[in-house]
């Protein structure tokens, strides 16, 4: 278990954990803070203690999800945490994410594998939730990021308060 919630089956056929537009997480309810992306719901909500205390419109990569290899301009999919924070010039502020993860890598090994990725593809890095450049698009809910999380830049400056180093950030489908 990772901050108190069960850790998915291992192997390529564990389903995504894809959550409703919840109010309460009863499995978040003994972390201080927890950040659930739902590209479904099209948000980024901040729990403490299990209860919803934020919801933010948010916008992702071009590509869909979940993300293979850098470049695809995909938005990775599972359990990751914030790793660095820094002011942005274009964007306010960058949160990176501890992407790639162990599944991460898993899916990129088997891509590799399978022969769907070129000799010299990588796995790619620097993803993360940051502000805009594109306040218009975002406003309109279109996904323009090459596979990062993007809210508008009074959301990041109000997460930029909110969220410390190690805040663990869920990414569902």
């Amino acid at each position: 278990a990772f901050f108190g919630r069960p850790g998915p089956a291992p192997g390529p056929a564990a389903p995504a954990a894809v959550l409703a537009d919840e109010e309460v997480l009863p499995w978040a309810e003994k972390e201080p803070i927890f950040v659930v992306v739902r590209q479904s719901c099209r948000t980024l909500d901040v729990y403490r203690y299990g209860k919803r205390v934020r919801s933010y419109p948010a916008v992702f990569g071009q590509g869909g999800t979940p993300k293979i290899h850098e470049g695809d301009r995909r938005t990775p999919v599972g359990l990751y945490a914030i790793v660095g924070k820094h002011p942005h010039p274009r964007w306010r502020y960058f949160f990176l994410l501890d992407y790639p993860s162990a599944s991460d890598r898993y899916r990129f090994d088997q891509a590799k594998a399978g022969g769907e990725l070129g000799d010299g593809a990588g796995i790619g890095g620097n993803v993360g939730i940051h502000g805009t450049d594109k306040p218009d698009q975002n406003a309109r809910g279109v996904d323009w990021t090459w596979g990062c999380i993007s809210v508008d830049n009074d959301a990041i400056e109000d997460l930029n308060r909110l969220l410390p180093l190690g805040t663990p950030v869920e990414i569902d489908p």
